[in-house]
């Protein structure tokens, strides 16, 4: 009976994929021309400096376009080679390449993934053992998003689902060591090369750096674009429009898979939303012509992208931009790829000319253009407009903008304000504890995570946040001391990282902002001045320096780095952006 209902499901999928007169909305073509029309003025009203989009019909790429500059001093336009981060969009090129491993037999999707490789990560929990590539590429790994140097399962392997960029990172070192290739080798040979991918890899190359897009990141700065050294499937692809869009249509025609593989690939399984569903590294939905699938991406609100195919159809695009906000043109560019076609999963992303984006937009802009007077009485302005609709959360969002542009004192009274128009909120008294603690007030800031504890906020995120400001308060009031030979150890690359060492001080830069002095907590771990909810360990093997670098956030994730050596990054700035924290410095 599996069988059969297999045959039924490929039979269908394969049928949506030469759409004939039955589906008469999949004869009506992309309006390009509406697209070349219209996208300076959504770049122009979003605040988007610059984006890359491609369109695909019938399996091909028919359309590529590129809009604004690419975030950079000189105001560079944007052109169809600009590479941008892919973020997110890294996973379903990751699980396509996994598919094509299986149909070879390379690759069990129902194998636990711990008869291929032991994991030191998940060694203390046995039901991680029951963990397989499928789970992982459902998401219903039981793995968190990102978590520390030791994972904690958030449910029984198979249960649930649960969105897991960490779940990918384990199998991605699964699929290394069966194989002995890295991850950039495999998907050079799976995908870059048969799909005709010239411009995207999993780590950073030197040819891209002629033409390669900034960000304009959620606080308003210009942060270059990463230079990955170590693979990750779950958010270091870089590529162009063009490039991803011939997955896409490898996707949508089931390119380079079995017909039972692609079938799989694009199967419904646990709803992540009414009426979406995760599959095996998209998530879909049943349009009015047969399946949609689709995926975005959002490194550390700095690149976001997103891309969607309409399998009736035969029709889909993608797009990239140097932006925290890009995800709000979804709407607006589907538009014209889909006319006369609307998506449930569309209406989950807001729109950029929403009323409540746009004023959220004017505060932040009077900020930064013109200064805190600016920003507190348009902020007036936007609470008596009742149509601006702002809500609690956005206040929130806007208490930690003003706080990480070091707007401090405003942060604190908005945030205050926040407290009192909503005393029973722990989300608005852990709001103003951040706050606090970024502007160093660590009594008032301790006071305020109580406070946000007995009013039901998160008890293991309240106590955590408790403990690393005690840590803060002890270290201040016995400073620490670190003999000179001591320090000499630790200055070096490690892999992005750098460290230096400038008049008795350690520096630490990720290359994206500027160094920032290392506070002595211990003779090891150190305070980032310019992000005081991170600090760096540094661990030894005996050798003459330090082998390694462990960043360790409030937030309980951590990052690794080997010297002059791959990292291994247990955490990314995307996951930081989706709980509402800034990106990875």
């Amino acid at each position: 009976m599996r069988s059969c209902a297999l045959l039924v499901g490929i039979l269908a999928l394969t049928a949506c994929r030469r759409p004939g007169p039955a589906h008469p909305l999949a004869a009506e073509a992309p309006d390009t021309a509406a697209l070349a029309r219209e996208v300076p003025g959504f770049l122009r009203s979003s605040g988007v400096p610059g984006l890359s989009m491609a369109v695909v019909r019938e399996g091909r790429v028919v359309w590529a376009g590129a809009f604004g500059t690419r975030g950079d001093s000189a105001q560079t336009p944007v052109d169809s080679a600009t590479v941008f981060e892919a973020a997110s969009l890294s996973k379903p090129v990751f699980a396509y390449l996994v598919l094509r491993l299986a149909d070879r037999g390379v690759l069990d999707l129902d194998r636990p993934l711990a008869d291929v490789l032991e994991y030191p990560r998940l060694a203390h929990d046995g039901r991680a053992r029951r963990i397989t590539a499928r789970m992982v590429l459902s998401h219903s790994s039981g793995l968190p998003n990102w978590g520390g140097e030791e994972l904690t399962l958030q449910f029984e392997p198979g249960s649930a689902y649960g969105y897991s960029g960490e779940a990918f990172v384990y199998l991605q070192k699964a699929i290394e060591h069966a194989t002995g290739q890295s991850l950039e080798v495999l998907a050079r040979h799976e995908v870059f090369e048969p799909l005709g991918m010239t411009r995207s890899s999993y780590v950073w190359q030197e040819r891209f750096e002629a033409n390669a897009a900034s960000a304009k990141d959620w606080l308003w700065r210009i942060a270059p674009i990463d230079h990955w050294v170590d693979p990750s499937a779950a958010y270091t692809l870089l590529t162009t429009a063009p490039d991803y869009a011939r997955f896409v249509a490898a996707v949508l025609t089931g390119r380079g898979l079995s017909p039972v593989t692609w079938q799989a690939f694009l199967t419904p399984g646990r709803e992540t939303s009414p009426g979406s569903a995760m599959a095996l590294g998209v998530r879909v939905e049943n349009g009015p012509n047969g399946r949609i699938f689709y995926h975005s991406g959002n490194n550390g609100r700095r690149f976001t992208c997103y891309m969607t195919g309409d399998v009736g159809r035969g029709t889909g695009f993608v797009y990239f931009t140097n932006a925290s906000n890009g995800t709000s043109l979804v709407e607006a560019l589907a538009g014209p790829v889909f006319p006369g076609s609307h998506s449930r999963h569309r209406a989950e992303y807001d729109r950029f000319d929403a009323p409540r984006l746009v004023a959220i937009r004017s505060i932040q802009q009077a900020a930064v253009q013109v200064g805190t007077d600016s920003a507190r009485a348009q902020l007036r302005r936007v609470r008596a407009d009742s149509s601006a609709h702002v809500a609690l959360d956005d206040v929130l969002a806007l208490g930690e903008f003003f706080a990480e542009r070091g707007l401090t004192p405003l942060s604190i009274e908005v945030l205050e304000q926040a407290t009192t128009d909503t005393p029973t909120s722990g989300a608005a008294r852990l709001a103003l504890g951040r706050a606090q603690e970024v502007a160093g007030q660590l009594e008032q800031a301790l006071a305020s995570y109580r406070q946000a504890q007995t009013l039901g906020a998160d008890r293991e995120e309240t106590g955590r946040l408790i403990r690393w400001v005690e840590e803060r308060r002890a270290a201040r009031a016995r400073p620490v001391t670190v003999d000179p030979r001591t320090l000499a150890r630790y200055p070096g690359r490690y892999a992005e990282r750098r460290v230096t060492l400038r008049e008795g001080r350690l520096f630490y830069s990720n290359g994206a902002y500027p160094a920032s002095p290392l506070t002595a907590m211990t003779d090891r771990l150190f305070e980032v001045a310019a992000e005081p909810t991170a600090r760096v360990r540094f661990d030894d093997d005996g050798s003459r320096h330090a082998a390694r670098i462990v960043v360790l956030y409030s937030d309980g994730t951590a990052d690794q780095a080997t010297r002059g050596n791959e990292p291994r990054r247990s955490v990314t700035s995307e996951e930081r952006a989706r709980r509402g924290g800034g990106g990875r410095r």
